[in-house]
């Protein structure tokens, strides 16, 4: 009984040098490529590349497509309560953020606890309360941002402060019309 080339194929018939053609019309399967109209390929090509850049473009100039860098970021200042004469209290805390945060961002900020760990300069990790300072601001508030690290640095004798920038797109969800 002789099988097909297809059947062959099912069964996970190995071959060695001799060739399964499964025919398409009068043109094998291996041969088609070669036969491919030179228009279909274009059109192929038009419509897989061209096209989306076409219409991504022309999405963008009418105006349906909006950049999403509104030129916000976001600051994440991570400041230690531990320092070398004792701890930051809450007091501290809050007459730093008083002081100079509040000042330099008016319109709002962010401020949580966490815990960080730390290996500074010391031999093993250390666990540490700590304070986060989450601000929302335009790219061009970095200089005060650093400021406020650089004073509470400062002020509670602070191994170092960590500042995180983060690019983002800022939205307020509001009462109005």
């Amino acid at each position: 009984m002789t099988m097909t080339n297809l059947e062959k194929m099912k069964a996970g018939w190995e071959h060695s040098s001799e060739q399964i053609a499964i025919s398409h019309g009068d043109v094998p399967f291996n041969d088609r490529k070669s036969q491919m109209n030179p228009r279909k390929a274009l059109r192929g090509l038009v419509a897989g590349l061209l096209l989306p850049c076409l219409l991504t473009t022309c999405l963008a100039l009418s105006g349906c497509v909006h950049r999403m860098d509104s030129g916000w970021r976001e600051y994440k200042v991570f400041c230690g309560m531990s320092f070398k004469n004792g701890e930051v209290t809450d007091a501290d805390w809050q007459d730093f953020c008083d002081e100079h945060v509040t000042t330099a961002f008016p319109d709002g900020y962010t401020s949580f606890e966490a815990t960080g760990y730390w290996k500074g300069s010391a031999t093993t990790t250390t666990r540490e309360n700590s304070r986060v300072l989450l601000i929302i601001a335009p790219a061009d508030a970095k200089d005060k941002v650093m400021a406020i690290a650089r004073q509470y640095h400062e002020q509670f004798q602070q191994e170092a402060v960590l500042v995180m920038t983060s690019t983002g797109e800022a939205l307020f969800v509001e009462d109005g019309p």
